[in-house]
């Protein structure tokens, strides 16, 4: 009887160690992908907008592009090990499939950059890349949005609730305004600023969220690694 509880047990418990890592490896690849974003800046404080940090030419773009490859992978990572529990975290339909997509969306923007200068797309010098890039890109960050939307209508986790709701809201106003600023060609250099405000906003909250999947995972087993939770 002890023998077959342990078959039992043995695989949810390595799912819950398999959901603790990919979580907490996800998280740390976010928040070393907003550091990195920062340091691209740091280096290069004329930048007014954070996709020309990643344009052809610029010294800073392998670094960048890097960074924003970091953020798909997290994304990505955190998708499965949402998947590896397959409780909780659903509203609508599955987070796990919005930060997938939004994933992907990062992956495929860190390989096609935009032009020099990162143009806006159907402008004078533009190129099809610029339009490519900055769809994927835009894509990616809504997606975001999205999931911490979502994140924000779940029942359970009220801190997690809270945290989402604050990100949420402080990276609508941001973004929203620095989107007027640019529509209506304001101050570049307030409006840039923040653009990486909204953009490091919903970085970082891909690292916490992916530290609260960890702790769930953790909490689901007692804290115990998936080793020490073997029924004798």
């Amino acid at each position: 009887m002890s023998k077959t509880l342990e078959r039992t047990v043995e695989p949810a418990a390595r799912s819950r160690d398999s959901s603790r890592r990919l979580a907490t490896l996800g998280a740390g690849c976010a928040f070393v992908s907003a550091a990195l974003i920062w340091f691209c800046r740091a280096e290069d404080p004329s930048v007014h907008y954070v996709s020309q940090l990643g344009a052809t030419g610029m010294p800073t773009a392998p670094l960048f592009n890097l960074a924003l490859l970091l953020l798909a992978i997290a994304a990505v990572m955190v998708d499965r090990a949402l998947l590896s529990r397959r409780v909780g975290y659903v509203a609508g339909w599955p987070i796990a499939t919005t930060l997938l997509v939004c994933g992907l969306c990062f992956g495929f923007a860190s390989v096609v950059t935009c032009s020099p200068g990162c143009p806006v797309p159907f402008t004078a010098g533009s190129l099809p890349q610029d339009l490519v890039h900055i769809t994927f890109a835009v894509l990616g960050f809504l997606l975001a949005i999205v999931a911490m939307a979502q994140t924000a209508m779940l029942r359970r986790r009220p801190w997690m609730r809270a945290v989402s709701t604050l990100t949420l809201t402080a990276v609508g106003v941001t973004s929203f305004t620095g989107a007027m600023i640019a529509l209506f060609r304001g101050d570049t250099v307030f409006g840039g600023n923040l653009e990486f405000a909204a953009a490091t906003l919903a970085i970082v909250w891909f690292g916490v969220f992916g530290l609260q999947v960890a702790a769930d995972a953790l909490a689901a087993d007692g804290g115990r690694p998936a080793d020490e939770g073997r029924v004798p």
